[in-house]
């Protein structure tokens, strides 16, 4: 019984790990032209797997990502700006409690397995999703905040580059910053600052936890 359910979610962590990757590393790379219906279903499917990921107050997250996919599907940036802001809220939000809730479990883990690798994995790409939905929103209010080359103050919709901002978010988390894309007003700068702290801070503090559950392991 045991055995089946670390199966079972190992199984889920699988599947939300690769809707994350489709979605950050695949979808950019389709046509324009479907790329927002993409971003849309695979959001979907991310909400309703990552909720299956964790182990405390699922009925909330349920809950939550119920009401993110009706606002994802129904809210629209030109015709329904409040929901699609609150919409982005309860986005930021939602990936902020999954990822509390994956760092609780990594540490209250006895042993370093293949699920607490996954939930280790799946917590650093959600934590970048939250990112890129604050760098949206922020461009949603002020298209100038980061200099985008492929994306100008003028050709600017809310919700477009969304590719770009997935590209901006990560390279910043890494610290790898190549320099292309640039913060220009003290809020973006601000922004940037977080997401590249944030992002050390935490591959520092669960490789740390990693490598002590492995040593008391080992012994």
């Amino acid at each position: 019984m045991k055995h089946h359910l670390l199966t079972s979610i190992l199984l889920r962590n699988y599947f939300l790990l690769s809707m994350v990757i489709i979605l950050v590393f695949i979808v950019p790379i389709f046509p324009a032209s479907i790329i927002d219906h993409l971003f849309d279903v695979f959001f979907t499917l991310i909400y309703l797997s990552a909720t299956l990921t964790v182990d405390k107050y699922r009925k909330t997250f349920i809950s939550i990502a119920v009401v993110l996919m009706a606002l994802l599907w129904i809210s629209s940036p030109e015709s329904l700006p409040v929901l699609y802001v609150i919409s982005k809220f309860l986005t930021i939000l939602f990936f902020c409690l999954v990822v509390v809730s994956f760092i609780r479990m990594i540490s209250r883990s006895k042993e370093v397995n293949a699920k607490v690798i996954l939930e280790s994995i799946n917590g650093y790409l959600l934590l970048g999703l939250m990112f890129t939905m604050l760098v949206a929103l922020l461009m949603y209010y002020n298209p100038e905040a980061f200099s985008f080359p492929d994306l100008s103050a003028e050709m600017v919709r809310p919700g477009a580059g969304f590719n770009s901002y997935i590209y901006f978010t990560l390279v910043t988390m890494s610290t790898l910053g190549y320099g292309d894309v640039l913060p220009t007003t003290p809020a973006a700068r601000s922004l940037a600052t977080f997401i590249s702290i944030s992002g050390q801070l935490y591959i520092a503090i669960i490789i740390a936890m990693l490598v002590g559950k492995f040593a008391s392991q080992k012994k």
